[in-house]
């Protein structure tokens, strides 16, 4: 067993979560920018994709919040498959219980959209 510090052994599920905070918090607040700045108001279907692509290269206030919005969903499941990967030597029955959480998100988020 790691005699490092828990901290300094999910190093990586650290940078994971720091990282997509912070995107998604830039993505949401240059959708609030735009908005306040007089950006339309209109919005497509958060289920698509390239709607939110094409809404945030067309620098729309509802592409960028969408953004931020996606990412800031996806965080937590990127932070699952870090600590799975960055643990799964040392604490083998930590990473397999990250991949069951993650497991249990994917489900849940596939019965929501069904």
């Amino acid at each position: 067993m790691d005699q490092r510090s828990p901290f300094r052994r999910a190093r990586w599920t650290s940078l994971v979560f720091t990282a997509g905070t912070l995107s998604a918090a830039a993505c949401l607040l240059i959708g609030l920018l735009l908005r306040a700045g007089g950006g339309p108001a209109d919005v497509g279907d958060p289920l698509s994709l390239d709607e939110i692509v094409a809404s945030a290269a067309a620098i729309r206030p509802w592409g960028w919040s969408m953004l931020g919005v996606l990412l800031l969903l996806a965080t937590p499941a990127a932070g699952l498959v870090a600590t799975a990967l960055e643990l799964r030597r040392d604490e083998g029955r930590v990473a397999w219980l990250a991949l069951a959480v993650l497991a249990v998100l994917g489900l849940a988020v596939a019965i929501a959209l069904h």
